[in-house]
């Protein structure tokens, strides 16, 4: 149901969402947790300022009018912040650890990374978990 209503939200197709309900990605990855280390880290603010002068708040923009609360299975998921990694099979060749709320990696640098790598959509999706854990 979530994924459904995530899809019809931002018109992101729902075979392409993929959730985690029991942490097990994130725990493993090591992401950050935590309001304080999270929502309230001094870069949240920085990170969504940025965001704003650079013009790349259009889609913020348009889906809060939507955006209703959710509650996450667990509590703590509220406050886990996120990170963005490419795998050329089991080898991270790439990591971005959020540092904060807004504070996302730059796509186009993670769209030449897998370029470079000459990963296909099929190849990452065949082995999304690194055989050591990711560098902090």
């Amino acid at each position: 149901m979530l994924l459904r209503q995530v899809s019809q939200a931002t018109g992101f197709p729902a075979e392409n969402l993929f959730c985690d309900p029991d942490n097990i990605s994130y725990d493993a990855l090591s992401l950050k947790a935590g309001v304080g280390a999270t929502f309230f880290s001094f870069e949240t603010p920085l990170a969504i300022k940025k965001r704003m002068d650079e013009g790349r708040d259009g889609d913020l923009k348009e889906i809060m009018p939507r955006w209703t609360p959710w509650i996450p299975p667990k509590t703590e998921q509220a406050f886990q912040q996120g990170g963005i990694f490419v795998f050329e099979g089991t080898r991270c060749v790439l990591d971005h650890f959020d540092k904060a709320t807004g504070a996302h990696a730059d796509f186009a640098m993670v769209l030449d990374t897998a370029k470079n790598y000459n990963l296909a959509a099929e190849a990452c999706a065949a082995n999304p978990t690194p055989s050591s854990p990711p560098k902090q």
